[in-house]
């Protein structure tokens, strides 16, 4: 599998554009992960409502459990307590609660905001990459046979502009017809930044 050009310009292309594309990706990684912790902190006032309602929830039930013996009165005094105990737990699952929507949110977020513009970059650089080593890979297989030339020149006669093929070769349809394909060939393996097998 060839990855990467054999010619310097293609080559440096590619190894800059692939730089790019894992930097661009880091970068957008770290966005997000900052961002979730930022989000992530907007729990903060969640897990004081939860503390402050757990504290009263707990506070009310033991108070409760002591004045129930209180006479006369202890049962009225611990069903009083028994309802602010409710409340200190209905206090505590609200904070619980908004602490959970905000984790959700900035996982979400964070994911979101690295995810999307690493997919947009990825889906505009992945397909021409691998259709190039594709290309590249099956050509370096074919070009080392060297009767095999005349299949880049034909390609190349396919392909490449008039203007191209013509500096390559002055009669381009006669440098083909009289089996001369090296300079055409030549011209279509540069094109995909590979050398000739003479090279």
């Amino acid at each position: 599998m060839k990855l990467y050009a054999e010619v310097p310009r293609h080559r440096t292309q590619q190894v800059l554009n692939d730089i790019f594309i894992a930097l661009w990706v880091i970068v957008w990684v770290r966005v997000g992960v900052i961002v979730h912790g930022l989000v992530d902190k907007l729990a903060g006032p969640g897990r004081s409502v939860e503390r402050a309602g757990r504290r009263v929830a707990d506070g009310a039930a033991n108070v409760s459990g002591d004045v129930s013996d209180v006479p006369l009165v202890g049962d009225d005094l611990a069903s009083a307590f028994d309802r602010l105990s409710d409340a200190g737990g209905f206090l505590r699952d609200a904070g619980q609660s908004q602490q959970d929507a905000v984790h959700a949110l900035a996982l979400w977020l964070g994911v979101l905001l690295a995810l999307i513009p690493i997919i947009l970059v990825l889906i505009v650089w992945l397909p021409p990459r691998i259709r190039w080593i594709a290309e590249a890979s099956a050509a370096n297989r074919i070009r080392l046979d060297a009767e095999d030339l005349h299949l880049f020149a034909l390609r190349a006669i396919a392909r490449r502009t008039l203007n191209e093929l013509r500096s390559a070769a002055p009669d381009p349809a006669g440098a083909y017809a009289s089996g001369n394909y090296e300079p055409l060939a030549a011209l279509e393996l540069d094109a995909l930044g590979l050398r000739t097998v003479r090279s």
